[in-house]
């Protein structure tokens, strides 16, 4: 495995966000629908309460280093794509 497919694969992390924020997108849908709601716990209100998802969801202290990783991803491949064009 080369220098370029290893940075190929480091830039992939960068979709990361993007998947998760499908993630949220589609989960929302589904549970506003009531798709997703748990036997017993039909009619909670943290359901409805967005707030409360967005506290669950950035969790205080906030894990710097899972969120480095896409960085790490775009840094890693764009310095493999610099390094291609520039003895290309």
């Amino acid at each position: 495995m080369g220098f370029t497919m290893i940075a190929r694969v480091s830039m992939g992390h960068a979709l990361v966000p993007v998947s998760l924020i499908t993630l949220i997108v589609i989960g929302s849908l589904l549970v506003a629908r009531d798709a997703l709601v748990l036997p017993g716990t039909e009619g909670m209100p943290e359901y409805r309460d967005l707030a409360f998802h967005a506290k669950v969801l950035v969790p205080r202290p906030v894990p710097w280093p899972l969120l480095a990783v896409p960085g790490y991803g775009a840094l890693v491949g764009g310095l493999a794509w610099l390094v291609e064009t520039v003895t290309a």
